[in-house]
């Protein structure tokens, strides 16, 4: 969106083409054979000259500025939101004593309001001369004419602005919905679309570089109980402190998925040593999650597998890596 509070000088909007206003001020400057054709923009009390022709007799330069209390033609223009025309402005009982004639060269003045896109008044596109005129009725409204063309060039400014956010939005709400796609909200772990992706991925990687990498199942121990004593609200957390425990056990590289409620599974990128992970994985659960005054411990049990040996899709390696960690957790139930 444009901030039509700022200077377009000192902040030059982004596609306007100001060359054109440079070419449309010279235009007028000769067709009515003034001093100025002049395009001033009004902002926070100020009046600022953003284009004015390129003629030798020109006083006005680009940037000129005065304030609002001065009077000035463009003030009148800003107040009454209508044209003005003041043919001879030193015979003006209203404009006579005005500074730009009685402490500078202006004889003559039409003008024109300029709106922004939105309707706000963007300022005036005007001809200033150092003499008195008497412009013709077809000219006078060819001026009017003529500020089409410099409002015609902000509405397509703003228009692309608009398009450039709409853009940038659907951007936002398309990376919203892949989050929501392939991300566990509860964990911002990966889901099992992303897991997926990320499997096919090391799998075509591993074909083409004759490699192997390990897929690690782990599931939680004795989570239901915790649900069932605590709350959600604590299970929740739990869920939460265990994927933040594990991630800082990884590397960058590797993937981190939930697939269940209590089930996480590990994508490494390479082979690694099943052993020194593990107790790496176990001795990082260790210590106790702190939630209402309580502190609750949560283990798990873990299973491994390696592609291509034990297999070569991630339904495989899930199968495998499963039934290992199943096995592992039996082995935890107490004997009857």
């Amino acid at each position: 969106m444009v901030n039509t509070k700022n200077c377009i000088i000192a902040h030059p909007i982004e596609n306007l083409d100001v060359s054109k206003w440079q070419e449309l001020v010279n235009m007028i400057a000769e067709l009515f054979d003034a001093a100025s054709g002049v395009i001033v923009q009004y902002r926070q009390q100020t009046f600022n000259v953003v284009a004015t022709s390129d003629n030798q007799d020109n006083f006005l330069q680009v940037n000129s500025s005065w304030p609002w209390e001065m009077q000035s033609f463009c003030r009148r223009i800003v107040e009454t939101n209508d044209k003005l025309y003041v043919k001879n402005a030193l015979t003006d009982n209203e404009w006579a004593c005005a500074p730009p004639v009685s402490e500078g060269p202006v004889r003559s003045y039409l003008g024109y309001p300029l709106y922004w896109p939105n309707g706000a008044l963007f300022g005036s596109f005007c001809v200033i001369d150092t003499k008195a005129t008497d412009y013709s009725e077809p000219l006078k409204k060819m001026l009017g004419q003529l500020k089409i063309i410099v409002e015609s060039e902000l509405r397509h400014v703003a228009n692309i602005i608009e398009i450039q956010a709409l853009l940038a939005e659907k951007l936002v709400q398309e990376q919203q919905l892949k989050a929501l796609a392939l991300y566990d909200q509860l964990t911002q772990c990966a889901n099992r679309n992303l897991l997926t992706e990320r499997v096919d991925y090391q799998i075509t990687q591993a074909k083409r570089n004759q490699s192997q990498f390990t897929l690690i199942y782990l599931d939680l121990d004795n989570f239901k109980p915790i649900n069932d004593t605590h709350g959600h609200q604590c299970g929740d957390i739990v869920l939460t402190a265990i994927a933040k425990k594990l991630k800082s056990l990884m590397r960058e590289t590797d993937t981190l998925a939930r697939i269940g409620g209590d089930e996480f599974v590990i994508v490494m990128n390479t082979k690694i040593n099943n052993s020194k992970i593990k107790t790496k994985l176990l001795d990082g659960l260790k210590s106790p999650i702190f939630y209402n005054d309580i502190f609750v411990s949560v283990s798990a049990s873990i299973g491994f597998a390696t592609y291509p040996d034990d297999g070569e899709t991630m339904e495989a390696l899930l199968a495998v890596a499963d039934t290992e960690m199943y096995s592992n957790k039996t082995k935890k139930l107490p004997v009857l």
